[in-house]
């Protein structure tokens, strides 16, 4: 084991660099992470890059990685040193060769999982979060704008629950081939789709004001005979709008993050417990859910495609005018 690791920073106008120094002390309720994989959010991550260049302040990046445990601390129940992990914490499971992680935001990776594809229980945490938050029933009809990482993961835990799935997004790029779900073209007039569909989730970052009337066109006046259709944001949307009997019975319902407990520093480390609205969950069973459902959904993990990079590909992927590009991106940190 290494005394030291390397942190991918943003560091303002120097851009991103890989920024070494000494591993901390390991706390009572913190488990080591030797890194295999980390996971790039580009759409995160080049809103805070944005701010660093802004303010000038040194940042980590990343919050999503998988590795194998190489040490506990005392009070850290579940997980043992040679155990396979998933990890997630903002500044916490950086893009890093070792991590340092609070026990409540370590999941271990049931066997039939390697571990690129585990580490997509991560961000798939959002995802099983708002599904919950929809209340999303089996049968429904459902369309997914944005077919990002968190957009990919929503549909595959939709497609677990029962829901027959829409997909739309500008770039045709990202929604990958093979996928067993149906593309709709949302520049196009609604047509025989308008008033089809009872959960519309949103996983864009945009201004979506001249998108929105569209958007209520296709959603189903009458909902899904529990309860009223739903427009679900799950990125970071803006709009100017207008509520008015003329919109209909509709719920707007605005998801944060991945599940209770989570950005919770005492929580994430054992020494409180919350609260969970009925029908959703903390943080660490949303992982555990997910992971479960990349079990069921492996038919689906065979079409989503993965790109692999080394850490110099990466600063290079960070420092370029092109960034990455959507959909899974994987930095690896260690040899086989």
């Amino acid at each position: 084991m290494s005394s030291s690791r390397y942190t991918l920073t943003a560091c303002g106008a120097d851009g991103v660099i890989a920024v070494h120094e000494p591993l901390a002390a390991l706390a009572a309720t913190e488990v080591q992470v030797a890194v295999d994989y980390s996971m790039v959010s580009p759409g995160t991550e080049r809103h805070y890059l944005q701010q660093v260049r802004e303010t000038g302040e040194q940042l980590p990046l990343g919050y999503c990685a998988a590795g194998v445990v190489s040490a506990v601390g005392p009070e850290v129940e579940g997980v043992q040193p040679g155990d396979r992990v998933v990890a997630m914490g903002w500044k916490i499971a950086t893009h890093s060769n070792w991590i340092q992680v609070p026990q409540r935001l370590v999941c271990k990776v049931p066997p039939p999982l390697t571990q690129d594809q585990a580490i997509l229980a991560t961000l798939g945490a959002t995802a099983v979060h708002a599904v919950d938050r929809a209340q999303l029933q089996a049968g429904e009809q459902i369309l997914v704008v944005g077919m990002g990482l968190v957009g990919k993961m929503l549909s595959l835990v939709a497609a677990c629950h029962g829901a027959r799935i829409w997909v739309a997004d500008l770039n045709p790029a990202a929604i990958d081939p093979g996928l067993p779900v149906q593309v709709l073209d949302l520049l196009a007039e609604p047509g025989t789709m308008a008033g089809q569909f009872t959960r519309i989730f949103l996983c864009i970052d945009a201004d979506i004001s001249a998108l929105f009337p569209r958007l209520l066109a296709l959603l189903n006046p009458q909902g899904n005979g529990a309860g009223r259709s739903r427009l679900v944001n799950v990125g970071r949307v803006s709009l100017t709008l207008e509520l008015s009997p003329q919109m209909g019975n509709i719920d707007i319902i605005n998801v944060s993050r991945c599940g209770n407990g989570y950005r919770d520093d005492a929580y994430h480390h054992g020494r409180k417990s919350v609260q969970c609205p009925a029908g959703e969950a903390t943080v660490e069973r949303n992982i555990a859910r997910c992971l479960d459902y990349l079990v069921a959904g492996r038919d689906w993990l065979e079409h989503l495609q993965r790109v692999e990079m080394d850490l110099g590909q990466a600063l290079a992927h960070y420092n370029g005018a092109a960034f990455f590009a959507p959909g899974i991106n994987l930095i690896k940190h260690r040899e086989a």
